[in-house]
């Protein structure tokens, strides 16, 4: 799936609700969307046993993840990244907070683009997550610290942002 140039499904869903953009724009881009998981729905069943490896360290990373961090931290923490304008993964992340999703499916350790978890700090009222994402080479692969604090609604939300 390439990262689509444009914000993610959820932020689309809140520019059509203010008023921002029309609905024929939202259908438009919800569809490039919908185009873009289909294509690489496509390419996992050309290559079953990548896949399967891929998927496999995908869940022993949440699996880890959830166990020191509790997968509601979790969730929330991702869906305060998609939010984040101009940060690419969000076009994985929008829908972090539907349960019925496992949480192995918005991480992405070896299929580009890659989007990894690699440390994360919770407390109730703050948290901060490192993030590897883009390439798989090594070199080429962003890092960024992410600093996040609780919203007065009560959502966490992304406040500082700094390439490590």
């Amino acid at each position: 799936m390439k990262l689509a140039p444009f914000p993610s499904p959820r932020v689309l869903v809140l520019q059509w609700e203010a008023g921002e953009i029309k609905r024929e724009e939202l259908q438009r881009l919800m569809a490039l969307h919908q185009a873009a998981i289909l294509e690489e729905a496509e390419e996992e069943r050309a290559n079953p046993v990548a896949s399967y490896v891929d998927r496999m360290m995908n869940k022993r990373m949440a699996k880890k993840l959830i166990n020191a961090h509790g997968e509601a931290n979790m969730r929330e923490l991702c869906l305060a990244l998609s939010e984040v304008p101009e940060f690419l993964p969000a076009a994985f992340l929008w829908n972090a907070d539907h349960w019925d999703l496992p949480l192995h499916c918005f991480i992405r350790n070896k299929r580009e683009p890659i989007f990894r978890i690699r440390e994360v700090f919770v407390r109730s009222d703050r948290a901060m997550m490192l993030v590897e994402h883009g390439s798989s080479k090594k070199k080429e692969t962003e890092r960024e610290r992410f600093h996040f604090e609780r919203h007065w609604r009560g959502e966490m939300k992304v406040v500082k942002r700094e390439v490590v």
